[in-house]
C-alpha cells in the first residue's frame, strides 16, 4: 500500500461521550479527518443541545474553542471517551428544535446530490464538447438539477411553516441557518440550470453566463 493509498482511505472513528448521566455512540466514516465541528454537530442532532450552549472536553482540554481543529490533532483515537456540558432544550421549542435538525439533514442530503451535479458539468464542460452531440447527457443534468432546486423549494415552504418565536433563541437562530442554507442552494441551482440550458461548448468564444466561481464554489 502506497502513501497516496493511506492517505485517501476513509477515517473511520467511533468515539463515546457522556452528557451528564447519558452516553452517545458517535461514528465517523469520512474521506477527510474529522473536525471538532463535525463531532458538535453529531452531538447536536444526537443530545439536542445547540452548538452555541456546547462545551466539548478531552483530558481537559476546551475542544469546542477550536472547531475547525481535526480531532487526531488532539490524540483522539477510537474507543476515546468525551465529556459534553450544556443545557438540552425543553419543551416546544426542542420539539420544533428536533422538527429542524431532521429538515437540516434532508437539505444536506440534496445538497451532496447537487454538488455531484455541479462537479460533472464543471468537467463536461472542461472537455468543451459540443452540445448537438451530447443532448442526452446535458438533458440528464438538467433533469437532476431542476429536482434538486424542487425539493429546496419544498424544504423551504416546510421551514416556513414552522412557526417559532424570536424567544425561543436556539430554535430560531437554527431555523435562520436553514433558512439561508436553502436560499444559498436555490440560487445556485438555478444558476446551474442556466448554465446546461445556454452551453454550447465546441466553440472558443463559449463563456457561461452566470459567475463559475459562485457557480461551483457554494458559501
Amino acid at each position: 500500500m502506497t502513501n497516496t493509498d493511506i492517505h485517501n482511505r476513509p477515517r473511520i472513528l467511533h468515539l463515546v461521550v457522556s452528557h451528564g448521566a447519558d452516553q452517545y455512540d458517535v461514528h465517523f466514516h469520512m474521506e477527510r479527518p474529522p473536525l471538532v465541528r463535525d463531532l458538535m454537530e453529531d452531538l447536536e442532532n444526537k443530545t439536542h443541545v445547540p452548538i452555541m450552549n456546547q462545551q466539548v472536553f478531552y483530558r481537559g482540554e476546551r475542544l469546542h474553542e477550536t472547531p475547525n481543529r481535526s480531532l487526531e490533532q488532539y490524540g483522539i483515537f477510537n474507543g476515546n471517551h468525551i465529556n459534553l456540558v450544556g443545557e438540552k432544550l425543553t419543551g416546544t421549542e426542542e420539539e420544533h428544535f428536533g422538527h429542524l435538525l431532521n429538515l437540516e439533514r434532508d437539505v444536506k442530503v440534496i445538497d451532496g446530490l447537487l454538488e455531484l451535479i455541479c462537479n460533472e458539468f464543471k468537467h463536461f464542460q472542461h472537455r468543451n464538447e459540443p452540445r448537438n452531440q451530447n443532448e442526452r447527457y446535458l438533458h440528464d443534468l438538467y433533469v437532476r438539477s431542476e429536482r434538486c432546486r424542487s425539493d429546496f423549494q419544498t424544504f423551504q415552504s416546510i421551514a416556513m411553516n414552522i412557526n417559532i418565536t424570536p424567544s425561543a433563541h436556539d430554535a430560531y437562530r437554527k431555523k435562520n441557518e436553514i433558512n439561508a442554507l436553502i436560499r444559498d442552494r436555490i440560487d445556485i441551482s438555478s444558476n446551474v440550470i442556466s448554465a446546461i440550458t445556454s452551453y454550447q461548448g465546441g466553440s472558443n468564444d463559449y463563456k457561461l453566463p452566470t459567475n463559475d466561481h459562485y457557480l461551483f464554489h457554494k458559501h
